[in-house]
């Protein structure tokens, strides 16, 4: 394998991958491990899309992806009351909900 998902060096995974060689086929194990790290990586990618479906707030740059725009032309629409947005400390923050509905698609 290429890349792993934990570090070889792990005596953990090294002593659980020794005692399945003792019962499986090295190729056997390798194919068992390819299959895992493929499924956490589904998972994880899963998550991460649950994760940013369910944010409430997006940065400019965030918002301008998503409208088509760039990140400044998304701050003269908050200044103009077209979106919502909230500010913390010199950052500023687009409301998805205000963005979604000015949103092309929408």
């Amino acid at each position: 394998m290429n890349e792993r998902l934990w570090p070889s060096a792990d005596s953990e995974l090294a002593g659980a991958r020794a005692r399945l060689e003792m019962l499986l086929s090295p190729a056997c194990v390798d194919a068992i491990e390819q299959l895992v790290e493929e499924r956490v990586r589904e998972e994880l990618a899963a998550r991460d899309s649950r994760i940013a479906a369910e944010r409430t707030w997006l940065t400019l740059e965030e918002a301008g992806e998503q409208l088509g725009v760039s990140a400044d032309a998304v701050r003269m629409r908050v200044k103009r009351g077209r979106l919502e947005a909230k500010t913390q400390g010199r950052r500023v923050y687009v409301s998805a909900a205000s963005v979604e509905r000015l949103s092309p698609a929408a």
